[in-house]
């Protein structure tokens, strides 16, 4: 791809802004369900963006409503300085790539692409399939049909068709999920270089935090309708803003235990179940006696010969992965053992004495009834 077209590219790319965009769900006889509440979004030109959450979160609703698939109930959607909540989906001038790839099977790959060209009676749309094409390497693929066609290869078509258009937005709905271990990890890669190059503005679907944080220049954590946290990959896993984005985010999972805070010089440390020792945390504004929920991730925990610092534990079992071992850990009286991620070269035995340590930024407090970050 030449310079010249890359810099045309992001030269088209827009701003997108979301401001207390709601969408309530109603019918006759039933209770109104709101499944996206008041969300607020400023995604920069040329930026991509992952919305990340479970099942149910909220996030394919949002997506569909950008793209003019589900009407808003409240709330502004802005491409730059236009306006488009209340615009049809075909006015909109917006690429979306489904999870379904929606490939027409008894079209070749290039009527698939024109397909649409020529529905809005677009001009040079000939010219503009050749383009794509070329940029995207499918020459071979074109005179194709869907079925003759691997995943990845339905996956780049898919793609194709959304960028053809040339939109100031591209939307991706779970663009990976079809996809097997190998090809997803390929064609993840192939997205972030492409997206790159186009410099589209990019809004990702997904409940896959690795998808998400290898993609995104930024993430939204959504849970129940509502964007938990907005920030970058580092700033989501690093700071968590609350226990739902702390164990949602990171693989293992984040270790979350009952505690105790206690506060000596100025300095806290939180006790757990009724074992010997205990963490030092970086919080300042925590009572002493406030009782919290730790958090403390397997990445950041040590194991060392049982002495006067960090926690008591007993190791349980310990799982040797090549690149890191896993040592699971049992501490007296709470019931959930805390997972410690160890060098690879490290290896422990059942029952062996040990203390567990991380360093006091890296202990995060959350209060045990709302989950909300104690800082």
């Amino acid at each position: 791809m030449s310079v010249a077209t890359n810099d045309t590219a992001r030269q088209s790319a827009q701003s997108l802004t979301l401001r207390d965009l709601v969408k309530t769900y109603s019918s006759r006889g039933r209770d109104a369900v709101t499944a996206v509440k008041g969300i607020d979004l400023d995604i920069r030109p040329g930026e991509l963006v992952a919305l990340l959450g479970p099942s149910g979160c909220g996030k394919t609703t949002t997506l569909r409503m950008i793209a003019g698939l589900e009407t808003v109930t409240s709330g502004s959607i802005k491409i730059g300085e236009r306006e488009i909540s209340q615009l049809p989906a075909a006015k909109r001038g917006i690429g979306v790539g489904f999870e379904s790839y929606a490939l027409y099977p008894p079209l070749s790959v290039r009527d698939n692409l024109l397909y649409g060209l020529k529905a809005r009676k677009v001009k040079g749309a000939e010219k503009m399939v050749e383009s794509i094409s070329d940029r995207l390497e499918m020459n071979d693929l074109m005179s194709l049909r869907p079925a003759s066609l691997s995943s990845g290869q339905k996956q780049r078509v898919a793609l194709a068709r959304a960028l053809v258009r040339n939109p100031p937005v591209l939307l991706l709905d779970e663009p990976l999920s079809h996809l097997d271990a190998s090809a997803r990890n390929r064609v993840r890669r192939e997205l972030k270089v492409l997206q790159r190059e186009f410099g589209y503005t990019t809004i990702v679907v997904t409940h896959d935090q690795v998808e998400a944080l290898s993609l995104a220049d930024r993430l939204a954590v959504m849970d129940g309708g509502v964007v938990q946290q907005f920030g970058t990959p580092d700033e989501v896993f690093d700071d968590p803003a609350n226990l739902f984005v702390a164990g949602f985010v990171g693989e293992p999972a984040i270790n979350v235990l009952p505690g105790v805070a206690r506060v000596h010089d100025g300095r806290v440390h939180v006790e757990i179940g009724s074992g010997v020792g205990s963490l030092a945390t970086s919080a300042t504004t925590v009572a002493d006696g406030t009782a919290v929920t730790v958090g403390v991730r397997p990445q950041d925990c040590a194991l060392s010969d049982r002495g006067n610092e960090g926690l008591a534990a007993t190791v349980a079992y310990f799982e040797h992965l090549l690149e890191f071992g896993l040592a699971t850990t049992t501490v007296a009286g709470i019931e959930d053992g805390i997972v410690v991620q160890t060098p690879a070269e490290q290896s422990h035995e059942p029952e062996q004495q040990v203390s567990v340590t991380a360093p006091a930024e890296r202990v995060y407090l959350f209060d045990a009834e709302t989950g909300e970050r104690l800082r």
